[in-house]
């Protein structure tokens, strides 16, 4: 008995001193694993300081009587390098900071308040290191180098009194993956150097030191080690797979981070991306959030709005003479184009422009090719009181359609009361046309799983299009239009140099002068919005004027260096005028892909 009483002592004192080293295992790890908010911070600090150093270096180098040009890209892509690992962070909680450090090389231009802000940051720098430097370039590239250490300053300095929380870091992470795969893989900020899989790689490191900070991160820690293994075994620029990089890599990477917040008890956050809060996928079915594109925020979008505006869309009553609808120029079956070189006009002469498809229409943030409307339902009363195109009164449509019973009840079932008023039967018309983003071609499909969609044509073409031909970098992904992931709050304006027919030997540059018709800045002239390339075998011919009947002529276009390519000289064409040099082979696998965009 008394044995079986030592026994049960010594059991209890094994059991007692077990919980205590575990308990003293686990103090230990702590203390020397700060928390994640804590270690990001110094993360951060740490990275800003390293930029810092590496800007200085690179002004030393820059400020050298005789420069080397071998030694200055190495400083530069050094500084890139540390950028890189921050990126996540300084893009979310610094987006203006951002823009300054790696925004696009053209100014900003605000409209309402006649202001310019002229281009500046990484993408600047570059276009100096990577063009030959002269006395003059030298002296600007050194004083570029100088703005970019002063914001690199005060972030340093704000950002310490910075309050962040995990929700937060979390949503960053996401839209950070959603950049690398729309943006960063595609060389959209490094169109010379092309150093976008390099720096592909840092950014995901900085991921991982964050999210290695976290409990249950030994899933995603793995999806980005092997996304970087990929990366080394296949860092040819021009060569890259990124489907197989996007599909077998950044999404299984973002699922295991959605699981990771999961596991965490972590809520999403409203975040300011155009996108569900809990989006996984760029290619996801309902990744977009149709609501954040609202001209009035109070207006959301709903089934009876859409069955509307539906009606109205193809009702004639819209036209000042009751002789035509939108759906008169906009057919479903070409894609809502009209199949013409430039839109019909009520006098039967043609109109300026080619008539765009009004799919994915509702995910921009400017409409028409000059971005003249902001809204879609600022686009509806553009058209309807367009002399030459409906040449209609909203005013008087909505004391027509006030006596037709049908409309009175379709009204009151989307808007709560029989009320019909100019700005209703704007939203109705928006609302439906919204609702036109079915997401259903073969290469949808392949993105969320169904492997047997593309073929190995149509995959090379994609590789190409991303890479190579540099489409991506102007028809960004999954949208295919201008307006860039992740945020999709602002979108683009190219200056391509169309020419004004199809003549490759003595071509001349196209009459309409774009948005600089609207807007007399220099930047704007010629200037057009990128639309979706969605549907595109459906909705020839291409341009804003319509002057290339097929597919080929348009990649032949680009082929050249656009306008430049075919002696056009613009001083402001945004277009890289340098050759693509695509084989034919090449071309016909690009125009295979661009085809599997088409809805079924």
């Amino acid at each position: 008995m008394a044995s079986c009483f030592i026994v049960m002592i010594t059991r209890q004192k094994i059991i007692v001193y077990s919980c205590l080293l575990l308990c003293l295992t686990v103090m230990l790890f702590c203390s020397e694993r700060k928390q994640p908010i804590a270690y990001t911070t110094e993360f951060v600090e740490n990275n800003l300081k390293a930029f810092e150093v590496a800007i200085t270096k690179l002004s030393e180098e820059a400020n050298k009587s005789e420069i080397s040009e071998s030694e200055l890209k190495e400083k530069f892509l050094e500084a890139r390098s540390v950028y890189k690992k921050i990126e996540f962070y300084i893009e979310y909680f610094f987006p203006a900071s951002s823009r300054v450090i790696n925004g696009v090389p053209i100014a900003e231009i605000e409209l309402g308040e006649n202001f310019i802000e002229p281009p500046g940051g990484l993408q600047v720098i570059e276009d100096y290191i990577y063009n030959p430097i002269g006395a003059e370039e030298k002296k600007e590239l050194e004083n570029e180098i100088n703005k970019l250490a002063l914001v690199i300053k005060k972030i340093n300095l704000y950002q310490k009194e910075y309050i962040i929380t995990d929700e937060q870091l979390f949503d960053a992470i996401r839209l950070e993956i959603f950049r690398i795969t729309a943006l960063g893989i595609t060389g959209f900020d490094t169109p010379l150097s092309l150093h976008a899989l390099p720096e592909t790689s840092l950014a995901l490191e900085g991921l991982k030191k964050v999210l290695s900070q976290y409990q249950y991160h030994e899933k995603v820690k793995k999806q980005i080690e092997s996304a970087q293994d990929f990366i080394s075994k296949e860092n040819d620029f021009n060569q890259f797979d990124r489907l197989a990089f996007i599909t077998n890599y950044l999404q299984p990477l973002s699922l295991a981070l959605h699981q990771q917040r999961k596991q965490l008890n972590l809520d999403t956050v409203e975040s300011s991306a155009a996108l569900y809060n809990d989006a996984i996928s760029l290619f996801q079915e309902n990744a977009f959030n149709p609501n954040k594109f609202v001209g009035n925020y109070t207006e959301f979008l709903t089934q009876e709005k859409i069955l509307l505006g539906e009606k109205l869309f193809n009702d004639k009553v819209l036209s000042g003479a009751n002789n035509i609808s939108c759906a008169s120029c906009h057919h479903e079956n070409k894609a809502f184009t009209d199949g013409l070189k430039t839109a019909k006009g009520l006098s039967k002469n043609n109109l300026l422009r080619n008539t765009p498809t009004l799919l994915y229409a509702g995910f921009q943030r400017g409409f028409f090719y000059d971005l003249k409307a902001g809204s879609l339902e600022d686009q509806a009363l553009d058209v309807v009181h367009h002399k030459d195109e409906m040449d209609g009164s909203l005013q008087e449509i909505s004391k027509k359609v006030q006596q037709q019973t049908a409309y009175k009840k379709l009204f009151k079932m989307a808007y709560e009361n029989e009320e019909i008023t100019p700005w209703k039967i704007q939203h109705a018309l928006a609302s439906y046309v919204r609702s036109l983003a079915p997401f259903s071609s073969r290469f949808d499909k392949y993105m969320r799983g169904d492997k047997t969609q593309l073929s190995d044509v149509e995959k090379r073409g994609f590789n190409l299009f991303t890479g190579k031909a540099k489409c991506a970098t102007c028809h960004f992904m999954p949208l295919f239009n201008g307006t860039p992931a992740p945020l999709f709050d602002k979108t683009e304006v190219e200056v391509l140099g169309v020419p004004l027919t199809p003549d490759t030997v003595n071509a001349k540059i196209d009459t309409d002068l774009g948005k600089y018709a609207l807007n007399k800045y220099n930047q704007y002239l010629y200037a057009f919005k990128t639309p979706t390339l969605r549907n595109i075998a459906k909705t020839a011919p291409y341009m804003h004027n319509g002057v290339y009947k097929d597919l080929n002529q348009v990649m032949d276009f680009y082929n050249r260096g656009g306008g430049a390519g075919l002696g056009i000289a613009l001083d402001n064409q945004t277009l890289l005028d340098t050759k693509l040099n695509l084989s034919a082979s090449e071309i016909n696998d690009i125009i295979s892909f661009m085809k599997t965009l088409n809805d079924e």
